[in-house]
């Protein structure tokens, strides 16, 4: 069984696989070699072939950037529930002919996500010959998956196509904002936001363990514990969106490098549509990026 101490630094040019030329990618990362690339190079083709099966139904496809982290103060758990509700709300706005590429379904941080490589797990196994099933949790434990790892497996998600790797499998890149956490905190505007947040609050640490050891368990002092509460309140009421996640920004500046590419390629009108927060973004912002988040701090190149 191979180690995964080792890391890797690169841009896409160094692990584009397969036919076709990849453009020089302005994006470079750090992520870890062994049992965490193999698993995520499997994870890779599930969601492509995601990807294709909405596009022989001749869907549009638009890719929903959100926080997923407990960077700031959030929680994962919420956070992968607001994806899900923007994710369903986008739909139902757009209609049938949308599909919605929500990564919080596929990072461990959900449910979903963590049996997904379970499963590609197990596939390994097998493909490598090995007698005892991969420990996944354990794996997590000793070497757990970090921004690098995930931001090269949506980076080849992102970037690659069938033709000149601009990005052609999407549709829009959609980044979460402010509108999109009122609408699920208020349900669509049922009640205050900052109610809405104390109930949410509230009706989770009574029904949900993991939430509640999160912010209940251990020997947290009086003023840890309100702290945590704070902070989860402060983040979602003033803060919780793309433009405080780092693998957002990551996203954006892979969404700006894209466009500016795809003009040089063919033009203005050939660029992927982006939106943040319910409505399109300026006409200039691929012009520039932002500051990096997962990614080396040398990079995007303008």
């Amino acid at each position: 069984m191979k180690e995964v101490q080792r890391f890797c630094e690169g841009s896409p040019t160094q692990y584009r696989s397969g036919s076709g030329a990849l453009l020089d990618f302005p994006v470079r990362f750090r992520w870890q070699d062994g049992l965490w690339f193999d698993l995520f190079e499997q994870h890779v083709e599930l969601i492509m072939q995601d990807i294709a099966r909405a596009r022989a139904e001749d869907r549009l496809i638009l890719y929903l950037s959100c926080p997923i982290s407990v960077r700031g103060g959030g929680h994962s758990i919420t956070n992968v529930e607001i994806a899900s509700y923007t994710a369903n709300r986008l739909q139902m706005k757009w209609g049938s002919r949308l599909w919605v590429l929500n990564p919080a379904l596929y990072q461990m941080e959900s449910k979903a996500g963590t049996g997904l490589i379970r499963r590609h797990a197990h596939s390994l196994k097998l493909k490598l010959g090995l007698e005892k099933e991969i420990d996944v949790d354990a794996l997590s434990r000793e070497h757990p998956p970090t921004g690098g790892d995930y931001l090269r497996m949506w980076a080849r998600v992102l970037i690659e196509d069938d033709a000149k790797n601009l990005g052609g499998r999407f549709d829009g890149f959609y980044f979460m904002g402010p509108n999109d956490m009122w609408h699920f905190f208020t349900r669509d505007g049922q009640t205050p936001l900052t109610e809405g947040i104390e109930q949410y609050f509230s009706q989770k640490c009574n029904m949900d363990a993991d939430f509640k050891a999160y912010y209940e368990g251990g020997d947290l002092s009086p003023f840890e514990w309100q702290k945590k509460r704070d902070d989860f309140f402060r983040f979602y009421a003033m803060r919780a969106s793309a433009a405080y996640s780092l693998g957002s920004h990551d996203e954006y500046n892979i969404w700006c490098a894209l466009n500016r590419l795809r003009i040089k390629d063919a033009g203005v009108d050939s660029q992927i549509a982006g939106y943040f927060d319910g409505r399109a973004l300026d006409l200039s912002v691929p012009s520039v990026g932002t500051v990096p988040g997962y990614a080396l701090s040398d990079y995007p190149e303008k």
